[in-house]
């Protein structure tokens, strides 16, 4: 368990980062000049995955209504996979919102 915590929390920080790389490259190619738009694009970012990841734990719920499935081992190791899914992507988010509130930080101090 405690390794499939740490993956999913290292993997999601990795990616975090690599977004916040690519809004920021293309944040300098469509000219934003202030810190304020910056943070924005993180903060977007940032709630653009956590709303996939809530569409799609929403999704596995309403697969487990679904008579007949409850008992398949396939349907436990789906809702197993989605919500590491969410976890991936809220972390994920989380932490552009995290970056998104730094930029404002240190745009301040500048």
């Amino acid at each position: 368990m405690k390794n499939t915590v740490l993956r999913i929390l290292i993997s999601a920080t990795l990616f975090s980062l690599i977004t916040g790389i690519v809004v920021a490259i293309i944040g300098l190619i469509l000219g934003w000049k202030t810190y304020t738009q910056f943070s924005d694009g993180f903060f977007w970012a940032g709630a653009i995955f956590i709303s996939i990841g809530l569409v799609n734990s929403l999704g596995m719920s309403a697969q487990r209504t679904v008579p007949g499935l409850q008992d398949s081992e396939s349907a436990v190791s789906d809702i197993f996979r989605g919500h590491k899914l969410l976890a991936f992507l809220m972390i994920s988010g989380l932490l552009l919102f995290g970056l998104s509130s730094l930029a404002i930080l240190v745009g301040r101090l500048f």
